[in-house]
């Protein structure tokens, strides 16, 4: 069989209009979509959502995980399948951010409390950065092994809930790179560089689901973590993740070949590897058919591509800031499109969200440098700000030089580094988002010390690291 098929005939996707995110209709939708594809959950079930981001609802909003009423419905549908004994939904979000903050700010504890009283079989929550994790093998690019939650590892079944939008270097998050969620940030940190795409394939061979239902009903435009939200109105369901993202690439007005990491999937071996491939049933059939509903997303304007350019947000935003961007190697062309970048723009784009375009156009005339600068800068009396380990640059005139001699910076590396030296306040300076933050915190590391991932990590380190080193 091919890889990436786990059954004949796998490369259906049923798209299913639903304007509202009306629980009761999508727990119906899901249910009639596993009937219709075959899919029988039974045993052990994981579920994935994407909660890459999720902050104070009327201070950095809520609008880049999959929606709680989809979360809901999907919870629904499968506690109540026949032969399924409990289901587990695990995520971790974005690195430097406690999972269980992103989950009370996104309201899924209560919607899993909501289920509970619902369902015949125990619904769990657990963030995968607090739990013990088994080995897995993947034979990949990157990662020879990974370590992933014990609850995911030793599930019957997997399945991810995404939530269909755009993202500033992948151009799209679906169902197959919602499998960064599924590394704890030491696995994480990994490779999320020039090689995030060979990354993100890898992990397909530990998370490739087996049944797939895309909150399609208002999906993200613009940055990942900070999105602007269109209304679509579909419910997307498969089981093979490949199909799907080739489906939801489409209806974002893009081909197969402009989502890097499906392109490298196709390179791999994994099925389709184009669109004609793909059997599409239910309330939208045939590609005319998709690319009529997708001009409900347009128009591919600004707003559509938000924080893709940093240049041409701070020219936009008429800011001080400038931003240069070389080659993360020596005697090469080539610019990392997948490492700190993306955590600049995330960086930049929560600024804006917190503080307001306006702020931006009164910050001080700092500079961003990421990878290798030939031409010499002139800081103009300025902040310089070195992101990334690969960062160099002849500099004149600067105030201040700040490295953050790290691969990869993070957009929470670069808040609790850089804080208001912008000019601009922080959002982490807002105790109503950092004391809370700082609480979460807190009780994830007592419950990982109390339930033993401290001591397993410890274990690991000097099993397999300090040993070999040694």
């Amino acid at each position: 069989m091919t890889k990436g098929a786990k059954r004949p005939g796998d490369n259906t996707v049923l798209i299913r209009r639903c304007e509202e995110y009306d629980r009761s209709v999508i727990e119906r939708l899901v249910t009639e979509g596993m009937n219709q594809l075959g899919y029988a959950p039974s045993g052990n079930i994981f579920a994935k959502p994407n909660v890459v981001f999720a902050g104070h609802p009327d201070i950095l909003g809520t609008e880049a995980c999959t929606n709680p009423a989809v979360i809901g419905g999907a919870l629904l549908a499968l506690a109540k399948s026949p032969g399924v004994k409990r289901v587990d939904m695990g995520e971790k979000s974005a690195m430097g951010f406690p999972t269980r903050a992103c989950y009370g700010y996104a309201g899924y504890y209560d919607e899993v409390k909501r289920v509970n009283r619902l369902a015949p079989s125990p619904v769990g929550i657990f963030c995968i950065d607090e739990e013990l994790r088994d080995t897995v093998f993947i034979g990949g690019a990157v990662h020879d092994t990974l370590r992933v939650a014990r609850k995911m590892a030793r599930a019957d079944s997997k399945v991810y809930i995404p939530k269909l939008k755009g993202h500033c270097v992948s151009n799209m998050t679906g169902a197959v790179k919602l499998n960064i969620g599924i590394c704890s940030e030491d696995e994480r940190a990994i490779r999320h560089d020039f090689l995030l795409d060979e990354k993100i394939v890898d992990l397909l061979s530990a998370g490739n689901p087996d049944f797939i239902v895309v909150d399609a009903i208002d999906v993200g435009v613009g940055n990942e973590a900070f999105p602007k939200l269109r209304k679509l109105g579909l419910i997307i369901m498969g089981t093979n993740a490949v199909a799907v993202d080739i489906v939801c690439a489409r209806l974002l007005g893009f081909r197969l070949e402009d989502i890097p990491y499906l392109k490298l999937a196709v390179a791999r071996g994994y099925t389709p590897s184009r669109i004609e491939d793909v059997t599409l049933k239910g309330d939208v059939t045939g590609i005319q058919g998709l690319d009529e509903v997708a001009k409900r997303v347009m128009p591919y304007d600004d707003e559509f591509y938000r924080w893709q350019d940093v240049s041409k947000e701070l020219t936009r935003l008429r800011s001080p800031m400038r931003f240069l961007w070389g080659p993360y190697r020596d005697g090469s062309s080539a610019k990392c499109l997948t490492g700190c970048v993306m955590g600049l723009k995330m960086f930049l784009a929560s600024f804006e969200k917190y503080a307001g375009p306006g702020a931006f156009a009164t910050a001080k005339p700092s500079v961003f440098v990421i990878g290798k600068g030939d031409e010499e800068i002139d800081a103009q009396g300025e902040r310089v700000f070195l992101l990334g380990t690969c960062a160099r640059a002849k500099i004149k005139n600067a105030r201040h030089i700040m490295h953050i001699d790290k691969c990869f910076t993070t957009a929470s590396d670069m808040t609790l580094t850089i804080g208001n030296r912008l000019g601009i306040r922080s959002p982490i300076a807002d105790m109503r988002l950092a004391l809370p933050m700082f609480g979460t915190i807190f009780t994830a590391s007592l419950r990982k010390l109390i339930f033993g991932r401290y001591a397993q990590d410890i274990g690991y380190f000097i099993s397999k690291r300090l040993m070999r080193k040694i």
